[in-house]
């Protein structure tokens, strides 16, 4: 199976127009993978407040630990 890339616009009406040069594949059976770029809408995406309950657990109630931070802590 041969591989092309091209980079273009799918209009309207969902179809897809292969450029003149490459006339010798129209009528051709071919498979198709389609890469497009995520919309990233920031309303789309709030965060929900205990979304990521039970997800993190606490083993231990320390301050232990945060000495390693001494020397960063003012």
């Amino acid at each position: 199976m041969k591989a092309i890339e091209l980079e273009m616009t799918i209009s309207k009406d969902g179809t897809i127009r292969l450029p003149d040069d490459y006339k010798t594949i129209y009528g051709q059976k071919a498979r198709f993978v389609i890469l497009f770029a995520e919309q990233t809408d920031a309303a789309k995406r709030t965060r929900q407040p205990g979304s990521a309950k039970g997800t993190l657990q606490v083993v231990a109630e320390d301050d232990e630990h945060l000495d390693d931070f001494g020397k960063y802590m003012p």
